[in-house]
């Protein structure tokens, strides 16, 4: 593993929540490097939004407000409300199997550490079919966002058993090629998970 994947592995898995200052020196000590490859790695990590870059020291987890998340989730809501409209009117009986391996290999990992990882999986399983890399690759990066503050709070794995429920509504839905059905499924899921996060956060 990279400097650069296992400090987004830190980041996502809350080992070094949201405002959590990177300094260049301490993390070259850390890890056994040079400065040099901690600055690339970080400048990596802001590119994606992840960190936002103090010149000459390091950087610093990027911390939104309870505004600024609200509207991550909303742009969210629209790309993949949308994405999965499309995904299900193009899915194959391969990738209604595929999309039901991740599903069944989410629900193992649920309430685990890395849960985060196989939600993604999941939900990226549904949207693949859309053949939309452009729209797909706009959706991780918010995904990563949200996930940066969903790390944070354990109470949002308590809510384990509504969560692999909807996953299952939506999955059923779609592979059926309900198309509208899904992404007013998703759509119900992502509005569900936001307003548990926003009403935890300080």
């Amino acid at each position: 593993m990279t400097l650069t994947e296992t400090l987004r592995h830190e980041i996502l898995t809350g080992r070094l929540p949201p405002g959590t200052l990177l300094l260049q020196t301490e993390l070259a000590a850390r890890h056994g490097v040079s400065r040099i490859p901690v600055r690339d790695a970080l400048q990596r990590l802001a590119a994606d939004r992840l960190v936002t870059v103090i010149p000459g020291k390091g950087a610093q987890v990027v911390a939104l407000t309870h505004a600024e998340l609200a509207e991550v989730f909303d742009l969210r809501l629209l790309l993949e409300g949308d994405l999965i409209h499309h995904a299900a009117r193009a899915a194959t009986p391969e990738d209604h199997a595929e999309a039901l391996y991740q599903l069944r290999k989410s629900d193992l990992e649920a309430g685990r550490p890395g849960w985060v990882a196989g939600d993604w999986d999941f939900h990226r399983a549904l949207y693949a079919p859309a053949r939309r890399p452009r729209h797909l690759a706009l959706i991780a990066e918010l995904r990563d966002t949200c996930a940066i503050h969903a790390a944070r709070y354990d109470s949002l794995t308590s809510e384990t058993a509504r969560w692999l429920a909807d996953h299952q509504a939506i999955y059923d839905a779609w592979a059926q090629g309900q198309a509208t059905v899904a992404a007013a499924l998703l759509t119900q899921h992502l509005q569900d998970a936001r307003d548990h996060l926003l009403a935890r956060m300080p």
